[in-house]
C-alpha cells in the first residue's frame, strides 16, 4: 500500500486585493488578529479586501483608512455565513460568501468573507490484489484499488491501468497472454501531483500440456467376438485430470468412440488405442483374441436405454419420459470431465466435528420398473477422507444412491433400495445394501465388509471409476407371499463387488406388482460430515429397463 499525507493548511489565506494575504489558523481561545497596512479611503460599493475561511475559523480585521477601534460601526448582509462583532471580528459559520462593512467618522470599508470548503488530500492508494497472483494462459483476474482520502471516506477515481504484458482493460480486468513469466500490472491515479502508482506482479504459467493418457485395462484376453469397455484417464502440467476429446482405434475388432471393443473373430494379439484428437499423445492397450465365441459381460448394445446424459452442453437434460429434478446442492460444471466438456457436481462442504454434509440429484424415470440398470462414471475426489463422527447412531450412514416407488418415506406397502458407504477407517469405506420391503432390510448383511472407496479398493479416489447396478424384484407366488428371487448387482470399475440373487425385496402392495421402483437419487447425506470441502463428479449416465447383459 502506497501511504503519504499532505500539510493540510490548516489556516486560510486572506486575500487582499493586490498582494496582500495573511494567515489565520483556527483557534480555540481569542481569535487571531490579521494585521492590515493603512492605506486610502476606498469610494464606496468597492471591496478593501477579501478573506478565505474555514467554517468555525475566525478574524479580527483592522480597517486600513483609521487607526480608529471604537465607534465604528461593524454590519454583515448575511450573518448565517458570516458573523461580525463590535470590534470587527470575523466567525465562519457555513459555506458561501457574505459583505462585511465597517463605517463612522469618514471611515468606509468593504471586505468579501467567503467560507470555503477544506482542502480534502489523499491518504494511501493500493491496488488490489497486492500480490499472489497466478494465472494460465488466457484465464483472467479482475484487479481495483483502494483510495483513502483525508475527509474519512474511501472513493475511488481517476485511475488509469496499464499491463507489462498480457492485457488489461480501462475497469482493470486483467487477460493472461500466452507467454509465461512475470509480468506488472500497474494502477496510477491522477488525483495527486504528481500522479501515485501501485503495482501488482501476475505469475503467467505455460500453457498447459497434455502429458500422458492411460487405457485401462491395458491388457486383455477375449473369445473371439468377445468385448470389453477400455477406460481412458489423463494428465495435463498443471496437474489436471480432465480427459480431452480423444479418437479410439483398434487394429483388429472394432471399437466405439466411448472405447467399446468389440473382438474379431479370428485369434491373434491386437492393439486399442486412444489419441487426443489433433494431438500426438496416445496410449494402447494390448487384445489377445482366442478361437470360439464367448457371450460378453459388456455387449455393445444396449438393450432396453431409455435414458443417457453427458452434460455437455452446460445443463442437466430430461428425454424420454426421464427428468432429473435438481437440487440446490450440485451444479453442471465445466471442472472436470470424464469425457467432453462438463459433468454433474457434488459439492460437500466442510462442517464442524459432528455435523453432516449432504448434496444430492433426485431424479423421476417417467416409469414404473420392476427391472432396471443404470451406470455412471464417478469421479472420487484426492482429499476423500470417512470421517468417524457417530450422529445418534448413524454417524457412517452416508448414501451412494436410492430408488424407491412414489414417495421416499413411505415404508408401507412401498419398496426402497438404498446402497450406502459405510466406515471401515479414515481412508477406506465399505458399502451396504439396503431394502425397506426386505424381510431382510440389510442385505448382505450389513456387516458387509468388502473395500468399496480407498487406495486399496476397487473405486479408488483421484480417479474417475464406473459403476454399474441391476436390479430385479421378487416375483409372487401370491400376494403378499414374495418368492426369493429377487437379483441386485453392483459392479465397480467392471468388477463385480456384490451380487445376490435370492433378494425377497418387492412391493408388498399386489396392484402395484411388477410396477415399483420409479423414482430415486444420486449421492446424498454424508452423515459424518467432512473436515474439507470435498467434492465428487458423475458424468455418462445412462438408464435402461431391463438387463443390458452385464
Amino acid at each position: 500500500m502506497k501511504q503519504f499525507s499532505r500539510m493540510l493548511v490548516a489556516v486560510v489565506a486572506l486575500a487582499a486585493c493586490g498582494n496582500d494575504r495573511s494567515v489565520n489558523p483556527p483557534s480555540a481561545g481569542a481569535p487571531h488578529e490579521a494585521d492590515m497596512q493603512a492605506g486610502a479611503i476606498v469610494a464606496a460599493n468597492t471591496i478593501t479586501g477579501r478573506y478565505d475561511l474555514l467554517v468555525g475559523q475566525s478574524i479580527r480585521i483592522t480597517p486600513r483608512t483609521t487607526t480608529r477601534t471604537s465607534r465604528l460601526r461593524w454590519a454583515t448582509n448575511n450573518a448565517t455565513v458570516a458573523s461580525v462583532s463590535t470590534n470587527g471580528t470575523v466567525v465562519a459559520r457555513t459555506l458561501g460568501s457574505a459583505i462585511v462593512t465597517v463605517s463612522g467618522s469618514g471611515v468606509l470599508e468593504s471586505y468579501t468573507v467567503a467560507v470555503v470548503p477544506p482542502v480534502v488530500t489523499l491518504t494511501s492508494f493500493s491496488l488490489q490484489p497486492s500480490a499472489g497472483v497466478t494465472l494460465s494462459s488466457g484465464q483472467t483476474q479482475q484487479f481495483t484499488t483502494m483510495q483513502t482520502w483525508s475527509d474519512g471516506n474511501m472513493r475511488t477515481s481517476g485511475v488509469s491501468y496499464v499491463a507489462t504484458g498480457g492485457t488489461i482493460t480501462s475497469t482493470g480486468l486483467f487477460t493472461a497472454g500466452s507467454a509465461a513469466g512475470t509480468f506488472l500490472v500497474i494502477a496510477t491515479c491522477s488525483c495527486t501531483s504528481p500522479a501515485i502508482a501501485d503495482t501488482t506482479a501476475v505469475t503467467v504459467q505455460a500453457p498447459a500440456q497434455l502429458t500422458t493418457l492411460t487405457i485401462s485395462p491395458d491388457s486383455v484376453a477375449l473369445s473371439a467376438g468377445g468385448s470389453r469397455q477400455f477406460l481412458v484417464t489423463a494428465n495435463w502440467s498443471t496437474g489436471a485430470t480432465t480427459v480431452p476429446p480423444v479418437t479410439w482405434s483398434a487394429t483388429g475388432g472394432t471399437v466405439s468412440s466411448s472405447g467399446a471393443y468389440v473382438a474379431p473373430n479370428t485369434a491373434g494379439t491386437y492393439r486399442v488405442i486412444v489419441a487426443h484428437t489433433g494431438g500426438t499423445v496416445r496410449d494402447t492397450a494390448v487384445v489377445t483374441v482366442t478361437g470360439g465365441s464367448t457371450s460378453s459381460p459388456n455387449p455393445p448394445a444396449s438393450p432396453g436405454l431409455f435414458f443417457s446424459d453427458d452434460f455437455d452442453n452446460g445443463q442437466r437434460n430430461n428425454a424420454n419420459g426421464f427428468r432429473w429434478l435438481g437440487t440446490s446442492a450440485e451444479m453442471i460444471s465445466n471442472q472436470r470431465a470424464f469425457s467432453g466438456t462438463h459433468s454433474m457436481m457434488f459439492r460437500y462442504n466442510a462442517t464442524p466435528f459432528g455435523g453432516q454434509a449432504w448434496a444430492e440429484e433426485r431424479f423421476d424415470m417417467g416409469r414404473y420398473l420392476s427391472e432396471l440398470a443404470f451406470e455412471y462414471m464417478i469421479y472420487v475426489p484426492a482429499n476423500f477422507k470417512h470421517r468417524n463422527v457417530p450422529i445418534n447412531g448413524s454417524g457412517t450412514n452416508n448414501k451412494f444412491f436410492s430408488l424407491w416407488r412414489d414417495n421416499y418415506a413411505d415404508n408401507t406397502g412401498s419398496w426402497q433400495i438404498s446402497v450406502g458407504w459405510l466406515r471401515t477407517n479414515d481412508a477406506e469405506s465399505y458399502a451396504a445394501f439396503h431394502t425397506t420391503a426386505s424381510t431382510n432390510n440389510w442385505i448382505g448383511p450389513f456387516a458387509y465388509k468388502d473395500a468399496f472407496i480407498g487406495a486399496n479398493t476397487l473405486m479408488k479416489p483421484g480417479r474417475w471409476n464406473r459403476i454399474r447396478f441391476y436390479v430385479k424384484a421378487a416375483t409372487y407366488r401370491g400376494a403378499p407371499v414374495a418368492r426369493a428371487d429377487g437379483i441386485m448387482k453392483l459392479w465397480v470399475n467392471d468388477s463385480l463387488y456384490f451380487s445376490t440373487t435370492t433378494g425377497d425385496f418387492n412391493n408388498f402392495d399386489p396392484n402395484f406388482v411388477g410396477t415399483t421402483l420409479r423414482n430415486g437419487y444420486l449421492m446424498g447425506y454424508a452423515n459424518s460430515g467432512f473436515d474439507e470441502t470435498t467434492v465428487f463428479f458423475i458424468d455418462a449416465v445412462k438408464f435402461y429397463s431391463g438387463n443390458p447383459g452385464w
